[in-house]
């Protein structure tokens, strides 16, 4: 072991370290390191006992033979710098007691010989990460395309594989439980995501993406609250999601604040589709949720064609033409459109045809099928709408979106109704022109979806 020459003068101590290579340090009590030769430095997170060495925030304390020096710092790091020289010319000794210029003198020092906590932390979080990525990669495209069999295989395949992995076992039930709730069985779906947050409170072991789960987790809560029209519980629990998501720019976390925007925005369409308002509120609440699904398409337009899977601002696009077309309920359907409305909605669509037709998803294709019937509908054209939404119901039961089934089924028999009213009507002997004008400025459905009888966009 070789040892380092030092000197004392008036109760300090000296350390020269002069073009030397070190093979064994021993500090304080015994802790020692070999084999480096740049300079030793301490991790902020190392802890060694009080009787040989303290450190805190602004002193480090040392214990030598019976006598105690006390050093105040601005870091917590203890170093033993090794200078630089040049040529064969000796540098003075630096007394490591003085603070003059202690911060540009310890910035010469070389890297921790320890890596930190926090590195290792990381490290792991990176590879948790990249493992989040590549498990959505695979499962969001089969869950799109309503193959939900291979995506049931893949996940279950993957929890065979990683048997204790509890990150594993709440992502995979977190993605399940979204199948679940396309399949209509929405109790189920709510209890599985309570059922992960349950285990993520209650779990002792490190959960490295338990941020992201638990935020992910909040955001398919409120899509099964949504889908249930419980609209209170899906707000304050978007909420929630939009609290805990980590603030971070990161790639994960910017696509997880796109899926917290897509439901933001979903959530108000139902709530204006399904609750009478003053039109001063719904028109305020429409601009909102627009607000929300533009900012949501910025951001996957921003996202797609990078590490992860997205596909938010093709159902986005689609979302705004629904909500301009209003053709969600019975009762919405009823209501006034606006030439503006069915315009916008013309221009969405045709974007997603243009840029998207290619590579549409099978579920992607049942809601623009769905919303192209919407805009034949407010067109008058209703074998055209009655055609697409045919082909959406086809399309919905033969993969398995039950979720769509119902709502098309109740589209139809309100197109078969306006088709069979308006083929009686051509049946009907002519009428005086009395008769006429006041049929006119009745509810024929091709009537009522101009904005000269409302001077409102919608209502």
């Amino acid at each position: 072991m070789a040892s380092l020459p030092s000197s004392q003068e008036d109760g300090k101590y000296t350390i020269n370290i002069i073009n030397s290579k070190i093979e064994t340090v021993v500090i304080g009590d015994g802790n020692s390191v070999s084999n480096y030769c740049r300079c030793l430095q301490y991790p902020e997170h190392s802890t060694v006992s009080g009787s040989s060495r303290t450190t805190t925030r602004r002193t480090a304390v040392y214990h030598d033979g019976g006598e105690r020096r006390r050093i105040k710092r601005k870091q917590t790091k203890i170093r033993f710098p090794q200078r630089k020289f040049w040529g064969n010319c000796k540098l003075p000794s630096k007394n490591i007691s003085d603070e003059s210029d202690e911060d540009s003198y310890y910035s010469r020092c070389g890297p921790e010989i320890f890596p930190s906590v926090s590195g290792e932390r990381n490290c792991a979080f990176e590879k948790s990460m990249k493992r989040f990525h590549i498990i959505l990669n695979k499962l969001h495209p089969l869950r799109d395309s309503g193959n939900f069999e291979d995506f049931t295989s893949i996940a279950d395949g993957m929890l065979m594989n990683s048997k204790g992995d509890l990150e594993l076992e709440l992502l995979i039930l977190l993605e399940k439980s979204v199948i679940v709730s396309y399949q209509n069985d929405l109790e189920n779906a709510e209890a599985m995501v309570l059922e992960a947050l349950s285990k993520l409170k209650n779990s002792e072991a490190e959960v490295e993406m338990r941020d992201y789960l638990l935020t992910m987790a909040h955001i398919y809560l409120t899509g099964t609250y949504r889908r249930q029209y419980k609209h209170g519980k899906a707000d304050s629990t978007i909420a929630v999601a939009d609290q805990v998501l980590p603030k971070s720019q990161n790639e994960t976390a910017r696509f997880v604040k796109a899926l917290i925007l897509y439901e933001m925005a979903s959530n108000l369409t139902i709530y204006i589709n399904s609750v009478p308002l003053r039109l001063s509120v719904r028109k305020k609440l429409v601009e909102q949720s627009k607000h929300y699904m533009r900012q949501c398409i910025d951001l996957s337009i921003e996202l797609d064609g990078g590490n992860l899977y997205i596909k938010k601002h093709h159902f986005g696009l689609l979302k705004l033409a629904s909500l301009d077309l209003n053709c969600g309920t019975r009762a919405a359907r009823e209501q006034i459109t606006s030439d503006k409305c069915i315009a916008d909605a013309q221009t969405c669509l045709r974007a997603v045809q243009e840029k998207y037709e290619d590579e549409m998803s099978e579920g992607q294709k049942i809601q623009f099928l769905g919303a192209k019937s919407d805009l034949n509908y407010r067109l008058g054209e209703f074998q055209a709408a009655q055609s697409e939404a045919s082909q959406a119901l086809s399309l919905a039961e033969t993969l398995g979106f039950n979720l769509e089934i119902i709502p098309i089924r109740e589209k139809l028999e309100d197109i078969s109704k306006l088709i069979t009213s308006t083929e009686m009507m051509s049946l009907e002997p002519s009428l005086e022109e009395g008769s006429a004008n006041s049929l006119s400025s009745s509810t024929v459905p091709s009537e009522r979806n101009f904005s000269c009888s409302s001077g409102c966009e919608m209502e």
